[in-house]
């Protein structure tokens, strides 16, 4: 199954953790996770605005074959075991999304097969995409019986 993970960044350097690498890396059969970052540093005044822009830059690398999880403080939370299951249930592909500093446009959310949320706390857009890259591949070792999953 592949995985896309696409997210808004207004950072041009194209530096990442190296704990990022390597779980990206680690991901193998049957998942395959390909990260797409959306450079993004037009800024508008209306914070509205500036969520459908962004919204719109991310439409243009969905694939409406896949499903469409979005992470938003308002979605549902899962622990590791559920996110796993509901990663392998799947039929199709998926695409997740991370939206910008303001989160993602009301349009794009409405249109998500299912909204994800970590927790009620904010994160920056770094950390919070090293945690989703971690939950995938925790997700993987839970599939496979791996021992980086202890109970």
């Amino acid at each position: 199954m592949k995985l896309n993970l696409l997210y808004i960044s207004s950072q041009k350097n194209k530096s990442a953790f190296l704990l990022e690498d390597d779980l990206v890396k680690r991901i193998k059969s049957p998942l395959k996770l390909k990260l797409k970052k959306i450079f993004c540093k037009t800024e508008f005044k209306n914070v509205e605005q500036q969520k459908n822009f962004e919204s719109e830059q991310i439409k243009r690398y969905l694939n409406k074959k896949n499903f469409l999880f979005c992470f938003d403080k308002n979605g549902e939370k899962f622990s590791s075991e559920n996110f796993s299951d509901l990663l392998f249930k799947q039929t199709r592909d998926i695409d997740f999304v991370i939206g910008g500093s303001f989160g993602i446009s009301k349009k794009l959310l409405n249109s998500s097969n299912k909204l994800i949320s970590f927790s009620d706390m904010e994160f920056s857009h770094d950390i919070f995409r090293f945690m989703v890259i971690e939950q995938i591949y925790r997700a993987q070792c839970i599939f496979n019986n791996h021992p980086y999953h202890q109970k």
